[in-house]
């Protein structure tokens, strides 16, 4: 039996970003009309909390499907040996060890931190990701999103004109240089190949034709065309823009809870947490993009 429309019953987590939905069982087909009302919410509100969903990878690679293909995560160590799709944000190994802070596999996981959009370094970036918290931390390990729309729509008039047309340089290399530790590594870990990107700075939504700031800082190299001061100081100034409170959602996680987010207008960073002493993993499946970005 698959879900029906009017069992969706809905409720703001925050003004700008963020609308919990229940009455759908994601662990069961979907009907085309709770599909369309799902995916019309997700372009709204852009980022949607299911709350208490005990699904197994399997039925959430099913209910991502339903809005697209699936990327293979770059980092080999990260998916998962079953299910490729499934992408662990983990301090956990498979057999559920914690990790060790110096493996390479932590300190690549420990650049969640940074604000990002998913798959920024790819020629196609993500168009949405959903993620499944299986297991959690007593304190911290929240996520921080951010509304680029409404950070790009409360731009001056001057600034908005001045970025308008610039493109960005991302690549996955940079990510890795982010870490004093994992960077001095001969061993850096396995990753797909991916050469660097450009795209545009200010980008205009595929779907809802809406226009967006395109940050995502755990990637972004630097402007084409600028000295790398100066272009280093115009990304800096725009992101300590979007993320500041106004523009802001924190998720405080709970067991079971998956949640989707559109990529094409947010970012996102986890909240540290004491991954020493406590547990923490998450699934991701990750929405293959329509197109490169498109230029506002």
């Amino acid at each position: 039996m698959s879900a029906t429309a009017s069992t969706l019953i809905t409720k703001k987590r925050h003004p700008l970003l963020g609308t919990e939905v229940r009455g759908v069982d994601l662990a069961r087909p979907l009907d085309r009309e709770t599909f369309r009302e799902i995916e019309a919410l997700w372009l709204s509100d852009l980022l949607l909390v299911f709350p208490e969903q005990r699904i197994a990878d399997e039925a959430q690679i099913a209910f991502a499907r339903n809005f697209g293909a699936l990327e293979i995560h770059p980092s080999v160590s990260h998916r998962s040996s079953r299910n490729p799709e499934i992408y662990r944000i983990s301090n956990l190994d498979e057999r559920g060890a914690v990790l060790p802070r110096q493996s390479t596999q932590w300190q690549y996981m420990e650049l969640t931190r940074l604000w990002h959009t998913d798959s920024s370094f790819r020629e196609v970036p993500s168009k949405g990701s959903i993620l499944h918290a299986i297991e959690l931390p007593p304190e911290g390990g929240d996520t921080l999103f951010a509304n680029m729309y409404a950070a790009y729509e409360a731009l001056d008039t001057e600034t908005r004109t001045r970025i308008r047309g610039l493109r960005v340089r991302h690549s996955h290399d940079h990510i890795i240089r982010q870490s004093e530790t994992l960077s001095a590594r001969a061993d850096k870990g396995e990753y797909a190949e991916l050469p660097p990107v450009v795209h545009p700075l200010v980008q205009r939504h595929p779907v809802t034709g809406r226009t967006s700031l395109f940050l995502s800082p755990h990637t972004m190299e630097g402007v084409e065309g600028m000295p790398d001061a100066d272009g280093r100081a115009l990304l800096d100034a725009l992101i300590a823009h979007a993320t500041s409170g106004d523009f802001t959602y924190r998720h405080q996680w709970q067991l079971d809870d998956v949640i989707m987010w559109d990529n094409r207008c947010t970012m996102h960073a986890v909240i540290p947490f004491d991954e020493s002493r406590h547990r923490r993993e998450l699934h991701r499946t990750t929405l293959i993009g329509d197109g490169p970005p498109i230029a506002a």
